[in-house]
C-alpha cells in the first residue's frame, strides 16, 4: 500500500520525514523492526532505530546502522554501550573484536563512567590505568559536597 501511494496516487505524502517517522514508531509498535528501520532511515532518524535495536537486544543491528549511515564516532559510541552492557571479559573480548579497546576506555573517562574505564584498562590495556587517575581525581575533586 505504500509503494502505491508513493508511485502513483499521492507520493508528496511519503516524502515527508513525518510520515516516514511516524510509520516507522507503528511498525516498531508492531514488531515489525526491519521495516520500522526502513522508514526510520527514510526519515532520517538512524538514532530512533539504534534505540529501537538496542531495546530488543540487537546490538548487532545497533551497531551496523550508524557504521553504515553516520561515520565513526556513532558506531563507536554504540560499541561503548554495547560493551558496557556485557561488562567484564566479554565486553573486552567484543571490543577486541571490533579494535576499539582505547577508544573505549577514552569514551568511559570522557563520560564519568570510570569504573568502567578501570575495569577495562585493568583486563585489556594495563598502560592506560595510569592514564585515567588524572581525570578520575579532576572529577573528584569537581563533584559538589552535599
Amino acid at each position: 500500500m505504500i509503494r502505491l501511494v508513493g508511485k502513483q496516487h499521492h507520493p508528496d505524502l511519503l516524502s515527508d520525514s513525518d510520515t516516514h517517522l511516524r510509520l516507522g514508531k507503528e511498525l516498531e509498535a508492531e514488531g515489525r523492526l526491519q521495516e520500522a528501520e526502513y522508514h526510520y532511515l527514510e526519515a532520517q532518524e538512524w538514532k530512533a532505530t539504534v534505540n529501537m535495536d538496542r531495546s530488543n537486544g540487537l546490538w548487532e543491528e545497533a551497531y551496523r546502522v550508524p557504521k553504515a549511515h553516520r561515520g565513526t564516532d556513532a558506531h563507536k559510541h554504540v560499541a561503548y554501550l554495547w560493551a558496557k552492557s556485557l561488562g567484564g571479559a566479554s565486553s573486552v573480548r567484543l571490543l577486541t573484536k571490533l579494535g576499539l579497546q582505547a577508544a573505549a576506555v577514552d569514551h568511559a573517562a570522557d563520560n564519568c563512567s570510570f569504573e568502567f574505564a578501570f575495569e577495562l584498562s585493568r583486563l585489556a590495556l594495563k598502560h592506560k590505568t595510569p592514564e585515567m587517575h588524572l581525570p578520575y581525581a579532576m572529577y573528584l575533586l569537581l563533584l559538589p559536597c552535599f
